[in-house]
C-alpha cells in the first residue's frame, strides 16, 4: 500500500499529457516513421517559455518506468538556440532541467539522444506583433455655423479719423468676432443697415479709402476670411443714432488624437505607441548554433 501511495504521489508532480505519450518527437507537422527512434512511454519531455527570448528544457523518467534500464544521455543538440550543459547521467524520476536561449525570433529544436531513443521539442517562433496605429494630434474643423450680429453706432463704433475726401465726415470702425473660442471668420455679409443719408457703408463711393470689412490691423485689405477678427468700417456726418446687422460665417477648431484610445489622452497614447513599438520590433540575439554535446567516450572535456 505504501508503495502504492509514493507512486502516486510521484505522478502528481509530471504533467498528465507527457506521460501518456508513446513517443516524445514533436517536429513540427512530422509524424513518426517507422524506424524513426523514439524513447517508449516511460519518459517525458517539455520546454517552458520563460519570455520570448529565454526558455528552459527538462526531462526525466516516469516512476512507472524507474526499474527499465536506465536512459543514459549519448548527445543533447540545440538548433536555433542554446542551453546549459546537459548533465551526465541518466534520466531518473526527478528530472533535469537546462535554462537555454533562442537565436533570433524563429524556433528552437532541443533534441536529447539517449541509448534508449531520442527526446525532441520544438519551441515555436515568436509571434509577430502587430504595431499599433501611431497616434496623431490633428486640428478638426467644424462644419460652417452662423452668428448674426447686431451693432450700434453709440455702443459698438469708434471714430479712427477724419474722413479723407470729405472733411466733415467722421472714419469709423467696430470690431466683430464670433462668441464661440477659436473661431475662424470664412466671411462676413451686411444683412441690414439704418436708412439714412449720414450713415454710410464703405467704401462710400471711394469717400472712406477702405473696404466695408477688413481685418482689424490690415485696413486695405478687403475681407476677412482665416481671421478671427473682422472690422466693420462706416463713414458719418453728423452724431444720429444708426444700427447695422451683420452675420458672420464662421468655423471652430478643436485639437483631436486620431488613433488614440478612448479616454486616452494624445501624451499618454504616444508613449504607450512608443514602448508597443519598441517591442514589437525588438528581436532576440542571434548566435551560431553550438556544436552538439557529447557523452560518453565521445565526449571532449
Amino acid at each position: 500500500m505504501r508503495r502504492v501511495l509514493v507512486g502516486i504521489l510521484a505522478l502528481s508532480v509530471v504533467p498528465a499529457a507527457l506521460a501518456v505519450q508513446p513517443c516524445l518527437d514533436e517536429r513540427a507537422g512530422a509524424g513518426r516513421s517507422g524506424d524513426e527512434p523514439c524513447l517508449d512511454s516511460g519518459y517525458w519531455a517539455q520546454i517552458n517559455s520563460l519570455d520570448d527570448c529565454r526558455f528552459t528544457f527538462s526531462a526525466g523518467l516516469l516512476p512507472t518506468a524507474q526499474k527499465k534500464a536506465s536512459a543514459l544521455p549519448v548527445s543533447f543538440q540545440v538548433s536555433g538556440g542554446r542551453c546549459e550543459r546537459w548533465p551526465n547521467r541518466s534520466l531518473n524520476v526527478a528530472g533535469t532541467s537546462v535554462l537555454c536561449a533562442r537565436s533570433g525570433n524563429g524556433s528552437a529544436i532541443v533534441t536529447l539522444q539517449t541509448r534508449r531513443g531520442e527526446l525532441r521539442r520544438v519551441l515555436g517562433p515568436v509571434a509577430a506583433r502587430r504595431i499599433p496605429d501611431e497616434p496623431v494630434l490633428e486640428t478638426r474643423r467644424s462644419p460652417p455655423k452662423v452668428q448674426v450680429l447686431t451693432l450700434y453706432r453709440s455702443r459698438d463704433y469708434r471714430q479712427v479719423e477724419f474722413g479723407r475726401i470729405c472733411s466733415s465726415c467722421r472714419l469709423l470702425a467696430a470690431d466683430i468676432q464670433a462668441s464661440e473660442a477659436d473661431a475662424t471668420i470664412l466671411d462676413v455679409a451686411l444683412v441690414s443697415a439704418s436708412e439714412s443719408d449720414h450713415w454710410l457703408r464703405c467704401p462710400a463711393r471711394f469717400r472712406c479709402g477702405v473696404p466695408e470689412f477688413s481685418p482689424p490691423n490690415e485696413p486695405h485689405v478687403s475681407g476677412c476670411a482665416g481671421r478671427r477678427v473682422c472690422r466693420v468700417w462706416r463713414l458719418s456726418d453728423d452724431e444720429t443714432e444708426a444700427r447695422d446687422v451683420v452675420q458672420i460665417r464662421y468655423q471652430t477648431e478643436k485639437a483631436a488624437c486620431r488613433n488614440c484610445p478612448a479616454g486616452v489622452d494624445y501624451a499618454t497614447a504616444r508613449k504607450r505607441w512608443e514602448e508597443a513599438k519598441i517591442k514589437a520590433e525588438r528581436a532576440c540575439t542571434v548566435f551560431p548554433d553550438a556544436p552538439a554535446q557529447l557523452f560518453g567516450k565521445r565526449s571532449s572535456k
